[in-house]
This record gives structure tokens, sequence and C-alpha cells, in this order.
């Protein structure tokens, strides 16, 4: 059922609109959002979609969506996360993580199954999981997912004694009483370990921006091919830029947030990643040289009370101010047999496309690069964060990633793969790879 709930998510999504007439479930949807993959899920999840359409509210012939879940907002002091004294006390740490399975693909069978749209460890996206307190994975996902406070000795008993003790000395949770609390999310992300500020909108600090299903989709998206240099901007976590470590020589993640730095340096030194440098940047104004790996997943909301960068979500007024700086940059900043992959909400204006602004952006130059556009549309997008968020026509709003190479030869081409939208598998494992030596010819 958790695997139909996604499904009905992606197509509330896509504006596509279900509903029981006569005892048979009815679809009406826009020109282009069913591709042949959703079609086939919605034949094979017919009777659950019925079954759950019944359910709502008791009116089976106009169910009503449920209200959208919120984000709590505090305003508390968060600290820094702390590197602890030795170093085998990290390496300890993480190797007892990936002795009791908390990896996405455990996580996974103990949440049921991850929406394929993108892995999302929202609690509120899975109201109906019940933890085991016998399950160390449960318990790890408690604590450090969900933030709830989960007892010092049942996972010192389930894990080690050592793991509780380096968890609390590198300020990760503390303790009160016979329980554990976390100050901060520790996730797992395709063979790495990250920490993030939690969930929740904290008016007291500039919050790191903990993984939701972007970061999970632009992470499995990088084709991991060998790079002499990769540059990740808006770095938060270092996610991107950590991942990049494994493939690329050298990796340079860029932020404009000290806190962010911060983070990211910690969370570099927890995975062993010994070839990043990670500086204080207003994207590339304080980085030298070129690279042939660019990774962008910089602010992007439309937000009238923030300047763009001033927090982790604020794009500027219209929300492009730093998505149009990056792709400005590309010209002179990635070499020729480089690939820039951005993930971003693409807030275009009424009968505007994706595409239109990325050729003003490239000087009209569009048609020498390669693009593989992974973006789907999100005409119902909500912010959560933004304290005036947008309120105006969406309809030609989309989300997701936008890779670009150069052509070679003036063979520049568009395509277009939205159809393709069900990323992941159950097992929280990327399905597509943004490879453009799979798509030679234009479409």
């Amino acid at each position: 059922m958790t695997e139909t709930v996604a499904l009905l998510s992606a197509l509330r999504q896509r504006d596509v609109k279900l509903w029981i007439e006569h005892d048979q479930l009815k679809c009406s949807a826009p020109a282009g959002a069913l591709d042949a993959e959703m079609r086939a899920s919605l034949v094979n999840q017919k009777d659950q979609l019925l079954a759950l359409l019944r359910q709502s509210n008791g009116n089976p012939a106009a169910p009503e969506e449920p209200a959208p879940p919120l984000l709590p907002t505090i305003s508390r002091q968060v600290g820094l996360p702390v590197i602890p004294a030795r170093d085998e006390q990290i390496s300890d740490f993480v190797s007892a993580l990936r002795s009791c399975g908390y990896d996405l693909a455990k996580c996974a069978a103990r949440l049921g199954v991850f929406p394929r749209l993108g892995v999302n460890f929202w609690e509120r996206m899975r109201s109906n999981w019940k933890p085991q307190s016998n399950d160390p994975i449960d318990n790890l996902i408690t604590l450090f997912i969900d933030g709830h406070p989960v007892r010092a000795d049942l996972l010192a008993r389930q894990i080690s004694a050592s793991f509780v003790d380096t968890a609390l000395e590198m300020r990760l949770v503390e303790e009160r009483g016979h329980l554990l609390s976390a100050n901060l999310c520790l996730f797992p992300c395709f063979g790495k370990y990250i920490v993030t500020d939690q969930a929740a909108k904290n008016t007291a600090i500039n919050q790191v921006m903990w993984l939701w299903g972007e970061s999970f989709i632009l992470g499995g998206f990088v084709d991991r091919k060998v790079r002499r240099r990769g540059i990740d901007l808006g770095t938060g976590s270092g996610v991107h830029a950590i991942l990049a470590s494994d493939h690329c020589s050298q990796v340079v993640g860029a932020d404009v947030s000290s806190r962010a730095i911060a983070f990211s340096n910690f969370n570099a030194q927890l995975n062993g990643s010994k070839n990043i440098d990670f500086v204080l940047s207003d994207l590339l104004d304080s980085i030298d040289g070129s690279c042939d790996l660019l990774i962008a997943n910089v602010p992007y909301a439309p937000d009238t009370a923030a300047r763009a960068g001033d927090n982790f979500w604020s794009g500027g007024i219209d929300g492009t101010d730093l998505l149009r700086r990056v792709v400005e940059a590309l010209p002179t900043r990635l070499e020729r047999d480089g690939v820039a992959h951005i993930n971003s909400l693409f807030p275009n204006p009424p009968g505007t496309q994706i595409k239109d602004h990325f050729d003003a952006w490239l000087g009209g130059k569009l048609g020498e690069w390669q693009v593989l556009d992974h973006t789907w549309a999100v005409p119902r997008y909500q912010d959560l964060l933004s304290d005036k968020p947008y309120e105006g026509d969406k309809s030609a709003w989309r989300f997701g990633v936008v890779s670009l190479r150069r052509s070679g030869g003036g063979n520049g081409w568009w395509k277009e793969l939205a159809g393709r939208g069900w990323f992941f598998r159950p097992d929280g494992s990327c399905a597509v790879v943004a490879d453009h030596e799979l798509h030679q010819e234009a479409p």
C-alpha cells in the first residue's frame, strides 16, 4: 500500500485526477502527463487505488486529497557536529552503522518501499509505519531521521556502547536520563553517511538542508565516470562533493553558509574523503579554474521575503537568481569534455519552457549543447519554507535534473525524458543515470 500512496502522490504532482464512477476507476490527465510506465502502474495497482479512494472521507465519487503535510517551525540554537578525539572512533562508528544494516536497501525494506519518484525518508510520507524496538535499523531511523528519543541502553545493546559514546562525543545526540535525543539527522546515501540539520524550519540558525528526495535523485543521476576535477555548487551538507570524490581526482565544494562548510568538512571526515576542498564562496566567485564535472543544487524557491542564498531554499524573487548564474558560467567554467548536472525547481512563467531560459542564459547558443531533461511538471508545487511563498500561476513549473555537455560540431539537442520519471527501485537504488552516450541521436 505504501507504493500506492507514492503513486497517488506522483499523480497529484502531474495534475492527474482519479475518481470512482459506477464502481470503476476513472482518470483525467493533462496531455503528456501519463507515460507508459505510469499507465502500467495504474493498471497494476487498480484494486489498491480503488480501496484507497473508497476510504477517502467516505465519499468514493469525489475523494478528498489529504491535507498537505507541513514542516514544524522551531527556534533554537543547534551546535555543530564535532570530530571525535581519536581517528579510529570515526571508522568504528561507520563500521557499526554498516554492520547493523543501516543503508538504503535495508531502510527501504523496513519502511516498505521508497516512493520511486525519489528516495524520501520524511516521516509524514509513511504515517502507517510502526517502528519495532527490537530492530536496530528502526531505532536508528526513529532517532536520526524522525528525531524521536530512543533508549540509550537499547542502542548500546543492539549496536555497541562505544557507538553510543561516539555519537555523544560527536554531538549527534545528547543524553536525557536514560534516553538519547538527536540534535541532527544522519542519512545513509549511496554507501555514504551524511549528517544534516533536522527536518524542521529552524528560525534560529541558517540550516543545512536535510536529504530530501532531490538529494538522492541528483546523487543517483550523476554518471560516475572518472573525472579530473569536480565542482559542487550549493554543497550544503557536502553530499554531492563526497559522492564525487570517489571518481574525481579533486573536488571543490562551495557554499555561502559557514554552517554548511562546517557540516561538509565533518561529513568528509566521517566518510574518509580526503580529496575535497570546501570553500566559502558565492557560487564560483572564490573558485579559480574550470572543471569537467559540475554539480549544482542551489536554492531555487521564489521568495519575496529573502534574498537568493540567504537560506537553503530562496532563489530570489523569481527563484532563478542562482540558477541563471550557474548556467551563464558553463561556457567558461565547464571544460570541453565536461558535463554539468543541475537539480532545481524551474519556475517557468506561463507559456515558457526550461530550454527558453537556458538558451537566453547561454547567449542564444543552446544549439551548441546536448541536454538531457529529466524534469516533470509540478503545477501544484508547495513551498513549505518561504515566509512569503509564490502564489501565482505555476502551470508551466517543472522540477528535476537537467544535464548538459557540449555537442561538438554544432549537433546540439534537447531531449525530454520526463516520461521516465519513476527513477528509483524498491531497494532505494537509482534506476536512471544521465548518460549522454545513451542518447546520441537527437529527438
